[in-house]
């Protein structure tokens, strides 16, 4: 029997956040974001590796209305350009949240984020910075040292295997495809303990899902990642 293909439809985010932050590292991350509402300011959020920055600021801030996120834009945009969208976007609210993609920031990318902070400075808008990257990366160094003068919030990723697993319960449930309870254990068991491992083998086994037509389940799941973890 040939394999059935799947429509591209264009299914809505689900909102299931709860359990992610239900976890120490998290928890202590989520206060300190809840206090900056009250407060405002400029803080940094950071990691050393995968720890669910991006996650957690939309789980705080998804019922905020004065709370505006920044996208980041992909299609090579001069640093000018791109603080001209940002602003354009976010000037009539009181905070700003810009979640950056982990790791070396192209020059026109980093000077934008620059010049962000200093009009949020100027305009007395609240801003929120999360970003992971190695300090020998900063760059341009005026960007450096701007956020060596915010808040900062570091976050670590889960430390044992039962915050591990509310993590992975709750990604789990944002699959388009529901996954059968087999396949955490087989998750856990097969592939390292650290958080990046586990979400790239749940996002491949969500892809394999959609592409194939085929619930997922332990056995499929140790079949299909146990040449990458062997």
């Amino acid at each position: 029997m040939s394999e059935q293909q799947t429509l591209p439809l264009p299914l809505p985010p689900k909102k299931d956040y709860g359990s992610w932050v239900q976890q120490p590292q998290a928890e202590n991350a989520a206060s300190r974001l809840a206090l900056w509402l009250v407060r405002g300011g400029m803080l940094w959020l950071s990691s050393e590796e995968v720890a669910g920055k991006s996650h957690l600021i939309k789980a705080v801030f998804q019922e905020h209305p004065q709370v505006h996120f920044l996208a980041v834009d992909i299609q090579g945009l001069s640093s000018v350009q791109q603080l001209k969208v940002w602003l354009q976007a976010c000037e009539h609210h009181a905070y700003w949240v810009l979640d950056l993609p982990a790791g070396k920031l192209n020059s026109a990318l980093g000077y934008a984020v620059f010049h962000l902070i200093e009009r949020a400075k100027d305009m007395n808008k609240s801003l929120l910075i999360s970003w992971r990257c190695a300090a020998a990366h900063m760059q341009p160094p005026e960007l450096s040292s701007r956020l060596l003068m915010f808040d900062g919030v570091h976050m670590s990723a889960p430390q044992c295997d039962e915050d591990l697993q509310k993590v992975l319960q709750s990604v789990l449930k944002n699959m388009q495809w529901d996954m059968k309870d087999t396949v955490l254990p087989t998750l856990l068991q097969y592939v390292p303990r650290e958080l990046s491992a586990l979400l790239d083998a749940i996002s491949r086994l969500d892809d394999y899902s959609k592409k194939h037509n085929k619930k997922m389940n332990g056995t499929l799941a140790l079949k299909i990642l146990g040449h990458h973890f062997d």
